[in-house]
């Protein structure tokens, strides 16, 4: 349950941030429901703003995404922490993650870079600045699970 809210957390400050970024107020896109972009004092279109929704809508979904691939690790095991509980080698290494997180980051930038998907989802590029706070927010996650797990085994 808490990871989903963190999930869901991080996911919406990145579409937050990408608004903000781009000059359009906090209360200019929350609790606007259906009167969203009309009569308000922006200097972006109907169009633009069309286009800004499917472009924050894109970095919730790749901020999501991210932060589960790291939600994965903090939540391997419920006792036994990162390192003694290894991804890479000795007898519980899982090879298999791996190419899924392969997998996982194609498909992100399959949806959000070729134009056929931009098209299809509505969908649009979403430059890395964007996504990056989920890493840290993915690690002080995984920090929090390691010291949670670290009371557990005292």
């Amino acid at each position: 349950m808490l990871a989903g809210n963190a999930a869901t957390f991080v996911g919406f400050f990145s579409y937050c941030y990408y608004w903000i970024d781009n000059g359009v107020p906090f209360y200019s896109f929350m609790f606007t429901f259906e009167h969203f972009g009309k009569d308000l004092p922006l200097p972006q279109s109907p169009e633009e703003l069309r286009r800004m929704t499917s472009a924050a809508q894109s970095a919730y979904y790749c901020s999501t995404c991210v932060f589960q691939m790291i939600n994965f690790f903090a939540t391997r095991t419920r006792y036994a922490s990162i390192i003694q509980h290894n991804p890479f080698w000795g007898q519980s290494r899982n090879w298999y993650v791996f190419l899924a997180i392969i997998g996982s980051t194609g498909v992100q930038l399959l949806v959000t870079r070729i134009v056929w998907f931009n098209n299809t989802f509505q969908t649009q590029p979403i430059p890395v600045k964007y996504i990056a706070p989920t890493i840290g927010f993915g690690i002080l996650w995984l920090l929090i699970d390691e010291l949670r797990k670290l009371c557990v085994r005292k």
